[in-house]
């Protein structure tokens, strides 16, 4: 795990070695274990390592020198490529010669030389990386397919930067940190943006992409991989089998670390198998009893501690349970802000960076259950699609003042909320009614600017698939896993220098899961019912049966109380009314929620987010004036 970046010119002038050092200052965070920035005339290339496997002979930036029939390639590179030794084999069959033990980024470089464009597919892991063809005066990029490492670019004209994290780039004092109104209106509907930065110019490349950058900067984008079709015919048969066979083999693959490694562990279904086979594994293998973590929350009614020590008994693991330190909750948002440069709305980046934050005391390396949800059908909303599918056609005429109820989790508030998005009349309109912050009329009043760009459709990219849960399943593999779940991973992990692996998020494991039907992956509507078949096999029933929980912390209480103050100073700062944010609509909302008329948690937390960003962006402003 490490942080990268690069600065290509499409001219002959010299790169500024300054530009490089500010960036590396930015992302040392990200690998305090070495660093290094390599120069080759119109590329440099930039590096901050977290060494994990091979910490001898896995130094970066990397070189391969010239052979008879290819020049010198340099490369950047991070994350974890998991079949790395049986990339090293086939290499070395085919002639390819290693300085290195069992570096993982050798085997990565060298498979370029040998693969080309096509290395990607020849992939296990989660990466993103660099590499420049010295001869060629080409830059190809590559990001891993479901977008668990981050790659974020800026082109100009005369150049091309790319780094790890907007912040990385916005540190390179030529940068224009100007704001991209589309990917502000993404966020204020969404909670976060997608595609382009919040900065403007700055965009991603997809997950499941590479890309090849010519001498005068001409860009190809080609996708390398596709989620599979989905099945008309497969049944539960032998699917549990299936999923528990490709799922074992996911952790197993990922177990590899010259450094200490453990699990997280909340309690709930996904990190709980994940840990259970892990220690399965392990002792398999001789390995020892595996180490686990939970955080325990302040708040009872948002503690899973109890659960997880539940499991941690059942499977034997050593367990370790922390307390979450929420006693500088400002300090710690600020400070992710600055990490990464880009605002998100999920309030559950506190607790997984508090986690990440614990944890770091104890292992490098901890494996985690996310995408568990996307691939098996985990949230209410999904079965929500399917009875919209059978149910739309009175609940869009029928009056919202028969549901009112003062329970956020009564069976009238859940039949308000379905009645609200019958409204969208087409799946992907009903799907963004359910998943919206603000809507677009609360956006026309809170930020008047946007209003003529609120004709774009936020939810084009719909997948054309009968089956609408699992269309939005897959809306979600492409959107929100990527540009919500694991941008906030990472950049909670990533924060303290801590590697997170995601075994749900294995290959093989997604090309079954998004092979099966929704039939199969939620039989009879129950969220992850085949996953929880397969956990059976691990878990104690308690902890299978168990309703789905969010790593969730009182945040809303917080508000009204211990960060109320807190909350409207920078809810009152200036800079929102420099963002567009119209301060009477602000105020409405934070009145309502103190007073508890209405519960205005996420929205007001996206609006601090955007604040904290705003301030971030004007301090970045006035160190490079000139940009």
């Amino acid at each position: 795990m490490c942080g990268i970046a690069g600065i290509v010119r499409f001219d002959d002038r010299p790169i500024d070695r300054q530009r490089a050092e500010k960036m590396l200052s930015h992302m040392l965070h990200r690998g305090p274990d070495g660093n290094g920035i390599s120069e080759h005339l119109r590329c440099t290339l930039i590096h901050a390592r977290l060494a994990v496997i091979d910490a001898l002979g896995g130094e970066q930036p990397m070189h391969a020198p010239r052979t008879d029939k290819s020049g010198p390639l340099h490369l950047v590179f991070n994350g974890e490529v998991y079949n790395h030794r049986s990339l090293r084999s086939k290499l070395i069959k085919r002639g390819y010669q290693f300085s290195s033990d069992h570096s993982d980024t050798e085997a990565l470089l060298l498979g370029y030389r040998a693969f080309g464009k096509e290395l990607p597919k020849h992939l296990r892991g989660m990466f993103a990386f660099a590499i420049w063809d010295e001869d060629k005066r080409e830059l190809y990029l590559a990001r891993d397919r479901t977008g668990k490492k981050p790659l974020y670019i800026r082109q100009r004209a005369d150049e091309l930067t790319f780094a790890s994290l907007p912040a990385t780039l916005a540190a390179d004092p030529t940068c224009r940190t100007q704001i991209d109104q589309d990917a502000l209106l993404t966020f204020l509907r969404l909670g976060y943006p997608f595609g382009s930065s919040m900065l403007r110019d700055t965009s991603e490349v997809p997950p499941a992409h590479w890309m090849l950058v010519d001498p005068s900067g001409k860009v190809q984008l080609e996708r390398y991989w596709q989620a599979p079709p989905i099945s008309r015919t497969s049944t539960s048969i032998g699917a549990i089998d299936s999923v528990n066979e490709v799922l074992a083999e996911a952790v197993a693959v990922r177990l590899e670390a010259d450094v200490p490694l453990g699990c997280f562990l909340s309690g709930g279904i996904d990190s709980s198998l994940i840990a259970a086979i892990a220690q399965q594994e392990l002792k398999r293998l001789n390995g020892g009893r595996l180490r686990t973590f939970s955080v325990a929350m302040p708040d009872a009614l948002y503690d899973e501690s109890p659960h997880a020590r539940t499991v941690a008994k059942h499977i034997g693991s050593e367990h370790t349970e922390l307390m979450a330190d929420a006693s500088n909750v400002m300090a710690d948002l600020e400070y992710l802000m600055r990490v990464a440069g880009e605002p998100s709305a999920d309030s559950g980046m506190l607790p997984s960076h508090w986690l990440c934050r614990e944890a770091k005391k104890h292992v490098s390396v901890a494996l985690s259950g996310d995408g568990g949800d996307e691939l098996f059908g985990g949230y209410d909303r999904y079965r929500a699609m399917s009875i919209l599918d059978r149910h739309a056609w009175w609940l869009l005429y029928a009056p919202m003042g028969i549901f009112r109820s003062a329970n956020e989790r009564s069976l009238l508030t859940r039949v308000q909320r379905l009645a609200g998005a019958a409204k969208g009349r087409t799946p992907a309109g009903q799907y963004a009614r359910m998943i919206h912050l603000f809507t677009d009329e609360q956006i026309a009043l809170l930020s008047p600017g946007l209003r003529d760009a609120l004709t774009t459709n936020v939810m084009s990219a719909w997948p054309d698939e009968p089956d609408v849960a699992h269309a939005a399943m897959r809306w979600d593999l492409r959107h929100y896993l990527p540009f919500e779940l694991l941008r906030k991973v990472d950049r909670s992990s990533m924060a303290v220098a801590l590697e997170v692996r995601c075994p749900m998020l294995d290959t093989q494991v997604t090309d079954l899961a998004g092979h099966l039907p929704t039939s199969v992956l939620m039989p009879g509507g129950r969220q992850k019912g085949l996953l929880r078949r397969v956990a059976a096999r691990y878990l104690p029933e308690s902890i299978v049966d168990r309703p789905k929980r969010g790593f969730a912390i009182p945040v809303g209480r917080w508000f009204r109380e211990n960060l109320r103050d807190d909350l409207a100073d920078r809810l009152k700062d200036p800079v929102l009314d420099s963002l567009g944010i119209d301060q009477k609509q602000v105020n409405k909302l934070f009145d309502a929620h103190i007073n508890e008329k209405n519960d205005h948690t996420h929205r007001l937390f996206a609006l601090l987010q955007l604040s904290l960003w705003g301030r971030w962006l004007k301090d970045v402003t006035a160190e490079f004036p000139s940009g």
